[in-house]
């Protein structure tokens, strides 16, 4: 609950811990996914390389997750295999990159709702959106390094 809700009593939706933890871990799990198609289909080696050290911490992420939701008495989800959207390497970047901001925002979010009331979980979240941050330089070197009109 943000400190305003608590100060004023507005009200919010109760928010259910972990529904928020599945939520998490599906993003994760599938931004893991998501980036190991996009390796496969990498045109250069060291492109491939960073795409796969991105999805091997994604899939940390998502395994931290998992073991708190277990915890948690919580279910965890069937996940979608989706194939990477775009034509070419330069948009399945973009669209990992947007995908890697929309999940961070989420964690950011959670952070202060569920700061101070469940401490182990807020240090969880910042642990993770503490590496998304250190990661998004890799993201925006893909793009950069990625051309816009190739086809694959």
């Amino acid at each position: 609950m943000t400190l305003w809700s608590r100060l004023f009593g507005a009200g919010e939706a109760p928010r259910d811990l972990v529904a928020d933890l599945v939520e998490d871990y599906r993003a994760e799990a599938e931004q893991a996914a998501f980036l190991r198609l996009h390796a496969e289909r990498a045109r250069y080696p060291q492109a491939a390389e960073t795409l796969r050290r991105l999805a091997d911490v994604e899939t940390r992420h998502a395994t931290w997750l998992r073991e708190r939701i277990s915890v948690l008495g919580g279910t965890l989800p069937a996940l979608q295999s989706v194939p990477p959207p775009g034509g070419n390497q330069w948009e399945r970047a973009v669209s990992a990159l947007q995908a890697a901001q929309r999940k961070r925002k989420r964690l950011i979010e959670q952070i202060a709702h569920w700061d101070p009331d469940e401490p182990e979980i807020v240090d969880l979240l910042r642990r993770i959106e503490a590496e998304d941050t250190t990661e998004q330089p890799a993201y925006e070197h893909l793009i950069m390094r990625s051309d816009p009109h190739a086809i694959d």
